[in-house]
């Protein structure tokens, strides 16, 4: 997976604007959680960039709560970790968290 760090409230915005055109990803994960490193890991195995076009950001909950947590307000969503969301037109097409972080779910939005 070729990971962009969802670092600023830029890149946030950046999420954002892609959405309008095509389906984006966001991963959030804390460092200090070992499911959030499987769930991770689990993403990177079964994603195919053949099949999978979607933009995909990542964002450390821990380092970058602030932006957790606009994230959080902007799509409407709890601030859990880990947690995948889907975005497109602004808005997430689809949520899982913990274990509910499926990749057969996933694969549905495929580009």
């Amino acid at each position: 997976m070729n990971w962009i760090n969802l670092d600023s409230i830029d890149k946030l915005n950046e999420v954002k604007e892609l959405s309008r055109n095509k389906k984006v990803l966001i991963l959030k994960y804390s460092v200090n959680c070992g499911v959030s490193y499987i769930v991770r890991s689990l993403l990177e195995r079964e994603w195919n960039e053949g099949e999978m076009k979607m933009p995909t950001y990542i964002l450390d909950v821990i380092g970058k709560k602030d932006i957790s947590k606009q994230a959080a307000i902007d799509f409407g969503v709890e601030h859990e970790s880990p947690q995948v969301l889907i975005i497109e037109n602004t808005k997430p097409v689809f949520t899982g968290n913990h274990g509910k972080v499926i990749f057969s779910e996933i694969r549905k939005f495929a580009n």
